[in-house]
C-alpha cells in the first residue's frame, strides 16, 4: 500500500504501528485529537522528545513540541500544505524628513502563504497517517539520529567495552605455562 485512503484504514495503520490517542477530555469537547508515536527522536544534542500529533475542528493538522519532565506540550508546527496567494499593500514614499512617509496612491502586489484547511475530519486523519508513514517510518528525510551520532554512539560503546575488558580479571589465578616446539613459555 502506497498511501492510505480512507479514514478506517488510517485508525488500522495506527492499531498496527501501536500510535495511541493521547487526547484528554477537554481537547476531545473542542473537536481536537492527540496521537503520539510508540518512540521517541533523539536530536543530534542527545535531546529526546515525543513524537505528538494534533488534528483540530478547524482543519489544522499539527507536530505538538513536547519539552519537559512532564511532557507538556510547549508549541507546535503546521504541517497542512502552503499555497502561495497574491495580496495587495499601499505603496509609500519616503521623503527623509525623520522617516516620514507619503502614500503614492498606488498598491504594490506581494506574496504571501497561507495553509490549506481541510475541511472533514476524514481528510485530517488520512493526511496525519500519510505524513507519519512518510516521514517517520519509510524515509531517512527525516532521519534526525544522523550519521555522525550513529558513529558516535558505536565508537563510544566500543571505548567502553575496551576499557571493561582491560579492567576484567582473568578467569584464572594461576600462571599459564604454554610449550611450543618443546620450550616453555609462562603467560602472566
Amino acid at each position: 500500500m502506497k498511501k492510505v485512503k480512507t479514514m478506517q484504514e488510517a485508525y488500522r495503520v495506527f492499531e498496527l504501528l501501536g500510535i495511541k490517542e493521547v487526547t484528554k477530555k477537554w481537547q476531545k469537547n473542542k473537536g481536537t485529537e492527540v496521537w503520539e508515536l510508540p518512540f521517541k527522536t533523539m536530536y543530534n544534542n542527545g535531546h529526546l522528545s515525543v513524537n505528538r500529533f494534533s488534528i483540530y475542528r478547524s482543519g489544522y493538522v499539527r507536530k505538538m513540541v513536547v519539552y519537559g519532565k512532564n511532557n507538556a506540550s510547549m508549541s507546535c508546527y503546521q504541517l497542512n500544505k502552503v499555497r502561495r496567494k497574491p495580496y495587495f499593500v499601499k505603496d509609500y514614499e519616503w521623503n527623509g524628513n525623520y522617516g516620514r512617509t507619503k502614500w503614492t496612491g498606488k498598491y504594490r502586489k506581494e506574496q504571501g502563504n497561507y495553509r490549506v484547511l481541510m475541511a472533514h475530519h476524514a481528510d485530517r486523519v488520512v493526511y496525519l497517517c500519510n505524513y507519519i508513514l512518510k516521514n517517520y517510518y519509510r524515509s531517512n528525510k527525516y532521519n534526525l539520529v544522523e550519521n555522525y551520532t550513529m558513529w558516535r554512539v558505536a565508537q563510544t560503546h566500543s571505548e567502553w567495552w575496551r576499557s571493561k575488558r582491560n579492567q576484567d580479571d582473568l578467569p584464572f589465578k594461576d600462571d599459564i605455562q604454554v610449550i611450543i616446539n618443546n620450550k616453555s613459555y609462562k603467560l602472566n
